[in-house]
């Protein structure tokens, strides 16, 4: 340790790993497959047995070959074709047992894959805005990767030699104790030496993982922000950053794998030392008259079989304490439970008013200390626009997210048309709902994907008709293809106006009853924003609205006002009832805009 600590290495304090533990897990991540796996392994079983049946018949062609007579050329041309027989067997089996690996390994990949991405699904937006994007996709990745190379290794090398062994210890036993003694000790010497090595290098192993993900999630963000790396010239030192965590790595590994070939030195020692000794009893036991040179050959066959798999089996079980750490990580990304609880006999309503009432809502984000709401009481009515407006921080994205239960008070509720909102379905009510945020999401597809997001079955009428209303076709028509324009990854082949414009389209086909625009024109020129401006005041009628602005001018007309400042509500009224009021926040902005000092 004290080593490792001087090269700059980080090891957690780990006395062992738990490799008990690690099977367990293992063998839950593999629920489906359970059946399919028990009938594996007794295909591997009577594959094994016969293994053993070409040497032992060997055996027997040898002893009578050594005392050979004319009488017994029959038996001889029998055992031949015994050989022969198990042999096509053995090839039977193994292609039976080879069927059966690909089968299962293909169908852990599918529901595991499928498992873990309908697990980030679920959880909620907490979760995904604490975790590096990078660092998740190289989780499940990695996680996945080394679970169908642990199982293709298990399948085909660890059970068989495993059964193997103990097949064989069991004959040497039966032959002459002593040869069974000598693989037994042997074996468990070897085993003890591998688990050692394993439990040492164990936390480097873990450091390791973590430094990869780290490298992957930096890797991921410059990719994802690549037009602010070009913009401010960071290339350099995105590359010299990336590159000193891979360097880390690298002399970890170095280090780690270092310490293991250092042990193949003590393992190859053990391996030598068990053939010395089978010769040596063998040799003893001929020169006694105890077993004949067949049998002395059948030993040391099977035995040489035995130990050689021994040594496959290190390195195969080097390989899977290897894969542990990220099996573990996925593992214990499948046991992840949502901050937010889907009650399971949820209010399913057919309709909505869209009413919403927030009675004494206090909260606070995981990471932060301050309050985001402090004993917040507001109201929005049905069928009208309210906005919210405040300085940055103030809390008004946090309502939204409220209303969308993304995050749950800490005290206080959140009434939907008079019940509180963890009463309802999750899926129940947020379809009754569409945002325009700020930064629209746009997938890497056409453009008609993109608008038709919200409903994924909408005619070619229908997605049209939303981009008509939303004044996103006059630029649509502009391109060669129409409609089946690649937006391309984020959106970057359009811009910022033309990205809040297909988010308009797809909020207008979902048809919502509360439709929410967060910071919708907010950084857009004077043309773009007068477009959308005309958008929503086209789509804002017989619906519940909330906005959220900077720019005052953009909520005039707004039914009702509310002001929010560091969590807590200041003011609510009308855009004239505000502007009137001598000393107020809503006054003071107004006045700064107005001037010019702030947007």
């Amino acid at each position: 340790m004290g080593k490792a600590k001087e090269q700059g290495f980080s090891a957690e304090k780990i006395e062992s790993y738990d490799i008990h533990g690690f099977w367990v897990r293992i063998w839950k991540l593999l629920e489906p497959s359970h059946k399919q796996i028990g009938r594996l392994l007794a295909v591997t079983f009577c594959l094994e047995l016969m293994r053993l049946v070409g040497p032992y018949i060997l055996k027997l062609i040898i002893d009578l070959v050594t005392n050979f007579s004319a009488a017994e050329a029959s038996l001889m041309l029998a055992y031949v074709a015994g050989m022969f027989l198990a042999n096509q067997a053995t090839s039977l089996l193994a292609f039976l047992q080879d069927k059966k690996i690909f089968k299962i390994l293909v169908d852990v990949e599918v529901y595991l894959y499928s498992d873990a991405f309908k697990k980030m699904m679920s959880l909620s937006l907490g979760y995904h805005e604490k975790e590096n994007t990078g660092n998740k996709i190289t989780k499940i990745q990695r996680g996945l990767t080394k679970i169908d190379e642990l199982l293709g290794n298990f399948f085909w090398e660890v059970a068989p030699t495993s059964l193997q062994l103990i097949f064989t210890a069991i004959t040497l036993f039966v032959i002459d104790w002593r040869f069974g003694l000598v693989i037994v000790v042997f074996a468990i010497v070897f085993v003890l030496l591998t688990i050692g090595i394993n439990k040492a290098v164990y936390p480097f192993r873990k450091a390791r993982f973590k430094m990869e993900e780290e490298a992957s999630g930096n890797m991921t963000q410059a990719i994802i922000n690549i037009n602010a790396v070009k913009s401010f010239v960071q290339e350099e030192r995105e590359i010299g950053f990336f590159g000193m965590i891979r360097d880390k790595i690298r002399k970890q590994i170095l280090f780690e794998f270092g310490k293991i070939l250092r042990q193949n030195l003590k393992r190859n020692l053990v391996i030598d030392s068990g053939r010395a000794f089978i010769l040596i009893s063998g040799m003893y036991l001929i020169y006694q008259g105890n077993i004949t040179i067949g049998t002395m050959v059948f030993v040391y066959t099977i035995s040489e079989k035995a130990l050689l798999s021994l040594y496959r089996i290190s390195r195969l079980y080097d390989r899977i304490m290897e894969s542990a750490e990220a099996v573990d990580r996925l593992y214990y990304l499948s046991l992840e439970e949502s901050d937010i609880k889907n009650p399971k006999h949820g209010l399913k309503p057919k309709s909505l008013r869209g009413e919403i009432e927030f009675k004494g809502v206090d909260f606070a984000y995981a990471d932060s200390s301050l309050k985001a709401l402090d004993g917040v009481n507001l109201k929005i009515q049905s069928d009208c626009v309210t906005a919210l407006a405040g300085p940055s921080g103030g809390g008004k994205t946090t309502v939204v997210r409220m209303v969308y239960r993304h995050y749950d008070p800490t005290s206080g509720e959140v009434l939907l048309d008079g019940k509180n909102i963890k009463d309802y379905d999750l899926k129940g009510f947020r379809k009754f709902m569409a945002i325009v945020p700020q930064d629209v999401e746009i997938f890497s597809a056409s453009i008609r994907d993109n608008i038709s997001y919200a409903k994924p079955h909408a005619t070619d009428r229908e997605i049209r008709a939303a981009a008509r209303v939303a004044n996103a076709e006059e630029f649509i028509a502009q391109f060669p293809e129409g409609y089946d324009t690649l937006a391309g990854e984020r959106g970057i082949k359009l811009s910022g106006g033309q990205r809040q414009r297909i988010g308009i389209a797809r909020a207008i086909l979902a048809d919502p009853r509360i439709l929410i625009f967060d910071e919708a024109t907010s950084s857009l020129d004077s043309y773009s924003e007068k477009l959308i401006q005309d958008a929503m005041d086209k789509i804002c009628k017989n619906r519940t609205v909330i906005l959220i602005a900077h720019r005052l001018s953009t909520i005039r007309k707004a039914d009702k006002i509310i002001v929010l400042e560091k969590g807590k509500v200041i003011e609510s009224g009308s855009h004239h009832e505000l502007a009137k009021l001598d000393g107020g926040l809503y006054q003071k902005l107004l006045q700064l805009q107005q001037m010019g000092d702030v947007d």
